[in-house]
């Protein structure tokens, strides 16, 4: 018998230069927008100019929020909220990476109780979102988050010294995610090698997940595939259009499996680490995927075989075991974080095991409970100890 799931995802528009459709889908919802972006990486790219224009001819009213931080948090929203407090709105367009779209899905979700309510987003923090908000945009131009299909938003709590997903529920989930490869040309080696590592390791953990379903399953292991096998070309050369879209549509299949079926015990340690350190978090990510693996493999190695197969040619995986696929597989992240010069340790972070403590004690929530191996503090511990 199947298993019972339910399937969320918004309507995608996927292709190169797909960017153009936006002004069609803003005046679905009214004629005018509000574009949060971030402080300077479009600008400097020209695709903040470019949608300008697009904007203008299409005769929509915009007003640009040139603001987001790539680390954003509680305070910078409710500044946000507060400009929409004096502008009509009809619709809000999130242009940029995960941080960017993570702000604009929680302005526009929670739009509707602050407006209704006349409360401050902190005083609203801890319900639950049952209005809908304004009709929501994402327009990634990295290819690794998700956050364009997702319904939760993680931000960062000043005054609790933390970072965490504020709010989660359907109705943040983007009406339209807008997913052209071209706009990813722009990021430099560095973003692509991070942002495709969180999106390699999304794809993992939702294959192996105790919420993973037959459709989630399939989603994730293409996208393990698309991943693995492209994100070093990538790196190597960005201005390859052909595979920025084959990473763009790994990214967006991983983010679809993973928005239906969790995560696991990187993004529970990642979060918390994100917080205190302020490191990026596809680097920690990367950093962490490895050591995870290997406390996990013994629970699901069916799964881990099957990462280790298509993760390589089908001549090299002619007559290996399941253990020996397992390795092959976990040396292979190993291997490829080397390959897109991202750092391999969390002490290359400033981590050191002073820190862990403080990390192990802030790890929790949905991700760290879905791993497929239960983990006690003293596991988390262990597997930083190897991370540093």
């Amino acid at each position: 018998m199947m298993p019972n799931f339910v399937f969320y995802s918004p309507k995608i528009l996927f292709g190169r230069d797909i960017f153009n459709e936006i002004p069609t889908e803003i005046k679905a919802f009214g004629n005018s927008v509000l574009v949060v972006t971030g402080k300077s990486a479009m600008r400097k790219a020209g695709i903040t100019d470019r949608l300008e224009t697009i904007l203008a001819e299409a005769k929509i009213t915009y007003y640009l929020m040139e603001t987001v931080d790539p680390e954003p948090t509680i305070e910078h929203i409710e500044e946000i909220l507060d400009f929409l407090h004096n502008q009509q709105v009809d619709v809000v367009l999130a242009l940029g990476g995960g941080s960017v779209i993570d702000v604009a899905k929680v302005v526009a979700g929670v739009f509707g109780h602050i407006t209704k309510e006349q409360i401050t987003l902190r005083e609203f923090i801890g319900h639950n979102i049952t209005i809908p908000g304004l009709p929501f945009i994402a327009v990634p131009t990295t290819a690794g988050t998700g956050s364009e299909v997702t319904k939760n938003s993680v931000i960062i709590d000043k005054q609790a010294k933390i970072k965490r997903s504020i709010f989660r529920s359907p109705l943040m989930i983007p009406k339209v995610a807008i997913v052209d490869p071209c706009l990813t040309i722009s990021m430099p080696p560095k973003i692509t090698a991070a942002s495709g590592m969180d999106a390699l390791t999304q794809a993992i953990e939702a294959y192996v997940t105790r919420k993973a379903n037959a459709l989630c399953e399939s989603l994730a292991i293409q996208a393990i595939e698309i991943l693995g096998k492209n994100l070093q070309r990538a790196v190597e050369d960005g201005a390859n259009i052909e595979i920025r879209e084959k990473i763009a549509y790994g990214s967006l299949i991983s983010a679809l499996a993973f928005a239906n079926s969790s995560l696991g015990a990187v993004h529970g340690l990642a979060h918390p680490i994100g917080a205190l350190f302020h490191a990026p978090h596809g680097v920690i990510c990367a950093i962490l995927l490895p050591h995870v693996m290997e406390f996990n493999k013994d629970v699901v190695p069916e799964k881990f075989a099957k990462i280790g197969a298509v993760l390589h040619r089908s001549e090299e995986i002619i007559g290996k075991t399941n253990s020996e696929l397992i390795e092959m597989g976990i040396d292979f992240i190993k291997n490829l974080l080397k390959a897109v010069h991202l750092p391999t340790s969390l002490h290359e972070l400033g981590i050191t095991a002073e820190n862990i403590p403080r990390i192990v004690k802030d790890t929790g929530g949905s991700s760290l409970n879905n791993n497929p191996r239960k983990a006690n503090p003293e596991d988390l511990t262990h597997i930083l100890e190897n991370a540093l």
